[in-house]
């Protein structure tokens, strides 16, 4: 493979096309042309990525995962649909509980207003074009600086086997800032839920030990008046004779 073949592969491999947010319409949209329009974009990007559609049942699983903010009624305003968009960029790479926590942790800032996705999604495209742009100089430089050329299947073997471990490792990178940056907020929840039924648990326990123990105690009380009472009637039954042999 010469460098003329490696570079017409590279174009093809950043050659998709991203809905852009004055694509989308400023009304509330139905499914159905939420689909049509991300097709008809999509189309005009290589047919290596027809298979990457966004279907009616990734949005609907979007929805019921909680990536998308509440649906009122049966349309998508323009807020939730770059919230899919980002979703959709996002899911080649991490899994959805991963995109998930990133998105809520998003969704949680005190400065999160409906305009942030479109701002967000604006820049990445950005920085997603410059790449595209960067990517063909970044693997000529990759190869030069291992001294592999694409011409030996063993160097095209190590390369590819080199580029694999460089997507790993930025991988890695993405989901060491997940964990470290986004905390995981259904784990918080669920783990205060418990400290919650913790301490109501051991409070229920508290107040019943109590409880026991004051019955006990009513309880060895009325006992020992009630020995006192029968120690009371016993002497008062017993004839004199035997109070007066107990005197002498």
């Amino acid at each position: 493979m010469n460098k003329q073949e490696l570079d017409a592969l590279i174009a093809e491999a950043v050659r998709d096309a991203d809905l852009h947010p004055s694509e989308i319409p400023a009304i509330d949209l139905y499914l159905d042309q939420i689909t049509s329009l991300a097709e008809s974009k999509r189309r005009e990007g290589s047919p290596r990525f027809e298979d990457r559609v966004l279907t009616k049942t990734m949005i609907n699983n979007y929805s019921k995962d909680g990536l998308l903010s509440p649906i009122k009624g049966k349309k998508y305003s323009k807020e939730q649909i770059l919230q899919m968009l980002l979703v959709y960029e996002m899911k080649n790479t991490l899994s959805i509980g991963e995109i998930k926590r990133a998105l809520q942790n998003v969704y949680a800032l005190p400065e999160y207003d409906a305009q942030l996705p479109e701002r967000i999604y604006t820049r990445y495209l950005q920085i997603k074009e410059n790449e595209r742009r960067e990517l063909a100089d970044a693997v000529h430089g990759f190869l030069e600086r291992n001294s592999l050329s694409p011409d030996t299947s063993e160097d095209l073997f190590t390369m590819i086997l080199g580029l694999s471990s460089l997507s790993s490792y930025l991988k890695n990178v993405v989901q060491i800032l997940l964990d470290e940056c986004y905390p995981d907020l259904n784990a918080e929840k669920t783990r205060e839920e418990a400290e919650k039924k913790e301490e109501a648990k051991q409070k229920k326990a508290a107040e019943k030990a109590e409880k026991k123990a004051a019955e006990e105690k009513k309880k060895a009380e009325e006992k020992k008046k009630e020995e006192k009472k029968k120690e009371e009637k016993k002497k008062k039954d017993a004839p004199n004779g035997t109070e007066a042999t107990e005197e002498a």
